[in-house]
């Protein structure tokens, strides 16, 4: 079989610039030794798939708002290009984490209690909705963990506030579920080995994802059931979501046993750190074997 043609987007302008370049400059390779035809574009506006020829296919690599917000994909498809990944409709259900939400709630998809707010500068410790267990801040629109922190009284509350990258946008306040966090790579319908992530701080933020080399990535010990369980809800949730050839679930399993959906990832990291290419791995899949099978009709 001849090799395909194939354009990786990684880089862009969002603050996941670097992690998207090492990603794209992973799969870049991957498919090089592949055998395939192959170009690494470094993404610095939209417009420029404009020059990108029709007998091309497109690796999309770049996280945050340029690959995962659905305008690349609706742009691709209104060119007549072919791209690998989720289309324009199944960016667009996962890139606003409350709007996701919604979709997960009239799905009968567990998710965590959650408001949000535009002004999270001027906004008051939501006290009564999440005294409990604490909350976190999360951006509405963003991957990556840049701009989410754990908090758990007034004091974090104000302090945190002061130490946004970008607080002048539209932040989730979402309830904090104790127990053990999961993430389940779901590949052309099926699930991937569900992974257990266990940062030594407790909080797996941009730190533990990236830098920290003591972040434990393993194989869930959970019993069978469970495995059942929390794999019928990685794919539902990629359904109900319409999520395409590749994505990630990341869930919350709380101290009596019950799974919630944090986020969907429509454009998972690819790096040395990344959690995909770790259950791939897990799985029997090498690196170069996952981009095959993403690249690869069914």
């Amino acid at each position: 079989m001849s090799g395909k043609k194939i354009t990786v987007l990684s880089g862009g302008t969002s603050a996941e610039r670097e992690v998207s370049l090492k990603s794209g400059s992973q799969i870049h390779s991957a498919l090089i030794e592949l055998g395939h035809e192959v170009k690494l574009e470094d993404l610095s506006a939209i417009n420029q798939i404009d020059q990108l020829k029709k007998n091309v296919e497109v690796f999309i690599a770049l996280h945050g708002f340029e690959g995962e917000s659905g305008i690349l994909q609706n742009k691709l498809t209104n060119l007549g290009i072919n791209f690998f990944g989720s289309n324009a409709q199944g960016c667009i259900n996962t890139w606003n984490k409350a709007n996701c939400k919604k979709i997960l709630i009239e799905s009968g998809i567990n998710t965590p209690k959650f408001l949000t707010t535009k002004n999270i500068k001027t906004m008051e410790f939501p006290l009564e909705t999440f005294l409990e267990n604490g909350f976190y801040i999360k951006p509405c629109e963003e991957g990556s963990s840049i701009d989410t922190f754990a908090v758990k009284s007034n004091e974090e509350f104000k302090s945190l506030k002061q130490n946004l990258v970008n607080p002048d946008r539209e932040f989730i306040i979402e309830e904090a579920i104790n127990g053990r966090e999961f993430t389940v790579s779901v590949l052309k319908g099926r699930c991937l080995a569900p992974l257990e992530i266990i940062p030594a701080n407790g909080i797996y933020d941009y730190h533990a994802k990236y830098i920290a080399e003591d972040t434990i990535i393993q194989k869930a010990q959970l019993e069978s059931d469970q495995i059942n369980s929390l794999c019928d809800i990685a794919l539902k949730t990629c359904s109900v979501c319409e999520c395409k050839d590749w994505a990630r679930v990341d869930v919350m399993q709380n101290e009596d046993g019950e799974f919630y959906v944090l986020e969907i990832n429509t454009v998972p990291g690819m790096t040395d750190h990344s959690l995909f290419p770790a259950a791939a791995k897990i799985s029997g899949l090498s690196f170069n074997q996952l981009i095959h099978e993403i690249i690869t009709d069914a």
